[in-house]
C-alpha cells in the first residue's frame, strides 16, 4: 500500500477544538477500576476469585482502551496512511484498534451475560429463573449485534466513479455522485464529515439491525461519518469528497492511482 506525505491544515471547524471532558473523566475512572480489579486478582488468595478478578480486569481494560480511543480518536496525520487505491476507488479503513476493541468487549459481554444467566439458573429458585431469563435474552440481542458486527467489520468509506459507499458497523450506504450536494466539517468532540445529499433512484441503504431501503428515500438528506473511527486522516475524506463534488471531470481518476496523489497534494 502507498504511503504519501501528507501536510494540509484542518479545516477551521476542527481546529482548537475541546474534547469531552466527561468521555475523559469515564476513561480515567474505568482506568482506575481496571487498576483496582487487578490488584484483587493478584492478592486474592482464592484460585477461582483470582480468575473472576482477572477476567473482570481484562473486560474493564479493553472499555477503558475504547474509551480512550474515542476520547483521542480522529487526530491529525502527516502522512496518507489508512488509505488505499483500490479499482472501486479511495478506500478509507476503518481504524483497527477501535474495531476491535468493540468487538471483543462486545463479545465479552455476551460470555458475562451468559455465564449469569446460568448461574442464577443453576439457583433453582423463581427469582433466579426470572433474572436467568432476562440475562439471556440480553445476552441473545448483544449477540445479534455482535454477529452483525462480525459481517461487516472492518469497516470502511469508498469513494469511487460512481459515488460514495459507505460500509458501517450496522449498515451500508451508497450515494451516486448525482445525489452528493455538499460535504462540511462538523464538530461533535471529534471531527465529523457532514455530506449532505438528495433523493436518487440509484441511492441504497441497508440496515443490518433494521429496514433495508431502496430508493429516493433510502438515505436521510444528510449522511455523516465519524472522523475517531478512520484509519487516515479524517481531513483527507472532507478533501476527497470535496473535489470530487466540484470537480466531476476528475471521477473517473478515481479507478487509478492518481486520485490518491491528487488528495495528498491538495
Amino acid at each position: 500500500m502507498e504511503t504519501l506525505p501528507y501536510a494540509s491544515t484542518w479545516p477551521a471547524e476542527w481546529t482548537g477544538q475541546r474534547r469531552s471532558g466527561l468521555l475523559l473523566f469515564g476513561t480515567v475512572f474505568m482506568g482506575l477500576l481496571t487498576v483496582g480489579v487487578a490488584v484483587l486478582a493478584v492478592t486474592s488468595e482464592d484460585l477461582a476469585g483470582a480468575l473472576i478478578f482477572a477476567a473482570t480486569a481484562v473486560y474493564f481494560a479493553h472499555l477503558t482502551a475504547l474509551s480512550l480511543h474515542s476520547y483521542r480518536g480522529g487526530r491529525h496525520r502527516s502522512d496518507t496512511t489508512g488509505v488505499r487505491h483500490e479499482a472501486a476507488g479511495l478506500v478509507f479503513r476503518y481504524g483497527a484498534a477501535p474495531t476491535y476493541l468493540l468487538g471483543a468487549f462486545v463479545g465479552m459481554t455476551v460470555l458475562a451475560l451468559l455465564g449469569m444467566s446460568v448461574r442464577a439458573a443453576v439457583q433453582a429458585t423463581t427469582q433466579g429463573y426470572v433474572i436467568a431469563v432476562v440475562l439471556a435474552l440480553l445476552a441473545v440481542v448483544t449477540g445479534v449485534f455482535l454477529a452483525v458486527f462480525l459481517k461487516l467489520a472492518p469497516g470502511q468509506v469508498v469513494v469511487g466513479p460512481d459515488g460514495i459507499h459507505h460500509r458501517g458497523l450496522t449498515f451500508t450506504h451508497f450515494v451516486p455522485w448525482e445525489a452528493v450536494v455538499d460535504v462540511a466539517a462538523l464538530w461533535a468532540h471529534s471531527p465529523v464529515i457532514f455530506i449532505r445529499t438528495i433523493g436518487s433512484s440509484a441511492t441504497v441503504t441497508r440496515n443490518y439491525l433494521g429496514r433495508s431501503t431502496a430508493g429516493p428515500q433510502a438515505l436521510s438528506p444528510f449522511d455523516t461519518i465519524s472522523g475517531r473511527w478512520l484509519a487516515a486522516d479524517p481531513a483527507l475524506l472532507l478533501q476527497a469528497v470535496a473535489h470530487y463534488i466540484v470537480h466531476p471531470q476528475d471521477r473517473p481518476e478515481l479507478a487509478s492511482d492518481a486520485a490518491l496523489r491528487r488528495i495528498a497534494a491538495s
